[in-house]
């Protein structure tokens, strides 16, 4: 049976620099915090590739409540380095896009996040390594819930697409989910993926074979 979990996490690098945290204190103390981001337990499916190989298999057969330190090699983190990736760009490239490189600046080249190394005699040498590529990482987690029961699993799948499971409502009627989305959610401009990633992972997870959502709008009273 697939587990649905919640988990806290303080993730680090081996010199214990925080790299990631779903505690907002701790990431307001690293210098990492990010205004735009909901500081929560973290919903994951396990097995399921969610997190990384690492993490995802130290969080098999967890029991709510349980605590652990969990160190992540490479090769179940972001990979090995690879010297492949690392490549020579011509610095007109960057300025026919109107584009000044320097050195640690973070960019997207072709599709692909590189960053900036070195420039010099009208090269950039960009790497397009992960930035956390061949290092190995701590976690220190938490197992903070776990859901059983068919509508506490719908209620999980909610708040992992859509950031938050207050105000909606569901009512299932054999293999048919009805959802009832609330307003401060359905105003998400990103609303058509979320729906989408929700009624995907619907079908895989829960005896479902149809979804409908309502939404309520309101003229705006003078």
């Amino acid at each position: 049976m697939t587990d649905f979990i919640k988990i806290s996490y303080t993730g680090r690098l081996d010199d214990g620099k925080v790299i990631d945290t779903t505690d907002e204190e701790i990431a307001k103390k690293e210098g990492i915090y990010e205004e735009k981001r909901i500081y929560n337990f973290l919903p994951v499916i396990v097995g399921e590739g969610q997190v990384i190989k690492g993490l995802d298999e130290a969080l098999e057969g967890v029991k709510v409540g349980e605590e652990k330190t969990v160190e992540i090699p490479p090769e179940k983190a972001y990979g090995k380095r690879n010297p492949e990736l690392i490549k020579i760009v011509p610095l007109k490239k960057f300025k026919e896009q109107n584009m000044t490189p320097i050195p640690g600046m973070q960019l997207e080249i072709d599709g692909r996040t590189a960053k900036v190394q070195t420039v010099a005699g009208g090269r950039v040498r960009v790497d397009f390594n992960h930035e956390l590529a061949g290092r190995t990482l701590f976690f220190e987690i938490k197992i903070e819930k776990k859901a059983h029961k068919k509508e506490d699993k719908t209620m999980f799948l909610i708040e992992k697409n859509f950031n938050l499971s207050e105000g909606f409502k569901i009512n299932k009627k054999e293999t048919t989910l009805a959802i009832t989305i609330p307003e401060n959610a359905y105003k998400d401009r990103n609303i058509l993926l979320k729906k989408a990633a929700f009624s995907a992972e619907s079908f895989k997870y829960l005896d479902v074979d149809k979804i409908t959502f309502s939404e309520t709008w309101e003229k705006t009273k003078k």
